[in-house]
């Protein structure tokens, strides 16, 4: 059982960036429409060797001490920011020691989801950051982690929510959450299955083949979930083309982009590593990864 009852928290992992008060700003506004709480959370990832109790040092001001100064600061700035925005909402905050992939990756046990920013960088430079932490984090979790890149698009008509969608069974966790996450807005769900281009000499011959196959894997997929939320509009798109390019030009004014991992060592089907990890890094809007239900999952996951 949580602090706040049988209710899970929103996990957020807070850092002093101005993308991480992005994600803190997008998980307290997803709090308050589900009705839960939010913890926090700012790993402290020593290096080796590292004095981590400032009691030890007969000066006090060492760099340790400082560094964890800083953190507990952050985790003030978050708390702060919550206050701010969302002042009924219930915060907690957490101060882990720990690299900040083991740390988020404990506090995805018994959370409903877990956000975390991204910040506008390179591929390159960005990689071992964000995609380090993110990649990692959602090949073993439980709950749908979200990588906040840039704010969501409130001002487009009418609001979509992306849902990217692969095979009929693989897709079902996300597009459960996109259909729930656009009825909570009053958004219209986009279904988007990307078609890769065929190659060889019967290219030409197959390409025609390509948008049937794939509305017809749309229709398995949304089988049943227009009945379920009548009140939200269903858009459907077929594209052939690159699954990076095409779901990022899709989603490019959505609310959110959802997609699916399998979430037992890596993404499944439509997010293989390259795929996966190109949507964290150039998604123009929060990117969702929900993973595919287990039996074995923790019923404080949901709200």
């Amino acid at each position: 059982m949580t602090e706040h009852g049988r209710r899970a928290p929103i996990v957020v992992g807070v850092d002093h960036t101005d993308a991480g008060r992005l994600a803190v700003v997008w998980a307290a506004d997803e709090a308050a429409r589900r009705g839960l709480w939010l913890r926090l959370v700012h790993a402290l990832d020593w290096p080796v060797g590292a004095d981590r109790d400032p009691q030890t040092d007969p000066h006090r001001q060492t760099w340790g001490a400082r560094f964890r100064d800083a953190g507990l600061r952050a985790l003030d700035e978050a708390r702060d920011l919550v206050a701010t925005r969302r002042p009924e909402l219930a915060a907690v905050t957490v101060l882990a020691d720990g690299a900040p992939v083991a740390v988020l990756r404990e506090h995805t046990r018994d959370a409903a989801m877990i956000v975390l920013g991204s910040r506008r960088l390179s591929a390159v430079t960005e990689l071992p950051t964000i995609g380090g932490v993110a990649v990692p984090i959602t090949a073993h979790a439980r709950c749908p982690v979200v990588v906040v890149r840039e704010p969501e698009h409130t001002s487009s008509e009418p609001p979509t929510v992306v849902v990217a969608v692969d095979g009929a069974q693989r897709a079902e966790a996300a597009v459960a959450y996109a259909f729930d996450e656009a009825a909570r807005r009053g958004a219209t769900v986009v279904a988007v299955h990307v078609r890769r281009p065929p190659v060889g000499l019967l290219a030409g011959l197959r390409m025609e083949e390509e948008i049937p196959e794939g509305r017809l894997r749309l229709a398995e997929a949304l089988a049943g979930w227009a009945e379920k939320y009548p009140a939200v509009p269903v858009r459907r798109e077929v594209t052939v083309g690159h699954p990076v390019k095409a779901l990022r030009n899709a989603a490019e004014h959505a609310l959110c982009l959802v997609v699916g991992a399998h979430g037992r060592g890596g993404f499944a089907g439509l997010l293989p590593g390259s795929v996966g990890q190109g949507l964290i890094h150039h998604a123009h809007c929060p990117l969702v990864i929900v993973p595919t239900a287990r039996n074995d999952a923790p019923s404080a996951a949901h709200d």
